[in-house]
């Protein structure tokens, strides 16, 4: 079925884009912004592959060159990729691919750092001000917040704690002391049909709070790594509000 219109593409636009008139952008962004809707609303999965670059031009009302720029800059967002001989796919979570795009901790000589994340805690609780400011949420709102460290070796390198919107992810499953098999991101895609997107941090110092230095075994208030992150999903929504200490490792500001 034909999406087009004589002068602009019907959709839902980019939300950095919702107060400026459709017939004022360029017609790529228009058709890259309802190929995203389609993602977001599940049309297409992660995993699955688009129809091809005709079939689309032919459903949107534009051109082949359109089509593979509104791809292109998909692409480059991480959001599709190409198959050689298969075509384009929407681009599933895996943890070698999450570990790739938001994994930033390294060791100081540059070695990545392979980490295996353990739960100590995890349940439902009332939003606090921070939470709810960084994820959008309204008072009273509930947080998921998850609580664990990332080792290698056996040793505790990062204390986390993750808060997500109740709502988005009553079906996040962790049981304290069990070991997280798969990066995180999977599991939000997996289990709760939420993508992570993209992700902003902020990097600061911070005294080890009594709970942060039991857990990575160093003197309560020695100074640490902080790394405050925000990831928003296809939408563009805040879903994930992550605090992450360290006194082990360095923060890589040149991964993306």
């Amino acid at each position: 079925m034909s999406c087009a219109l004589p002068n602009a593409i019907r959709t839902a636009p980019n939300p950095a884009h919702q107060n400026e008139p459709l017939a004022s952008r360029p017609l790529y962004l228009q058709a890259r912004d309802l190929m995203l809707r389609r993602i977001v609303d599940g049309i297409w999965t992660p995993g699955s592959y688009l129809p091809s670059e005709p079939q689309l031009a032919t459903d949107l009302g534009v051109s082949i060159g359109t089509i593979r720029k509104a791809m292109e800059d998909l692409v480059g967002q991480g959001l599709l990729e190409r198959q050689h001989g298969r075509g384009t796919q929407v681009v599933p979570h895996s943890s070698d691919r999450s570990r790739f795009r938001f994994l930033r901790f390294v060791h100081g000589d540059g070695r990545p750092f392979h980490p295996v994340a353990h739960v100590l805690a995890a349940g439902m609780a009332r939003a606090d001000a921070e939470d709810r400011a960084r994820l959008g949420l309204a008072a009273g709102a509930k947080a998921l917040v998850l609580l664990r460290t990332r080792s290698e070796d056996g040793v505790p390198m990062v204390y986390e704690r993750i808060a997500l919107p109740a709502d988005l992810f009553a079906q996040l499953h962790a049981e304290p002391g069990a070991e997280m098999l798969e990066e995180i991101y999977v599991l939000y895609q997996a289990r709760c049909g939420q993508t992570v997107a993209r992700a902003r941090d902020e990097i600061a110092t911070d005294g080890a709070s009594a709970a942060v230095a039991a857990a990575l075994g160093c003197p309560p208030a020695a100074p640490l790594l902080l790394v405050r992150r925000v990831a928003v999903s296809l939408a563009g929504a805040p879903i994930e509000y992550r605090q992450s200490w360290t006194a082990a490792l360095h923060y890589r500001s040149d991964l993306d």
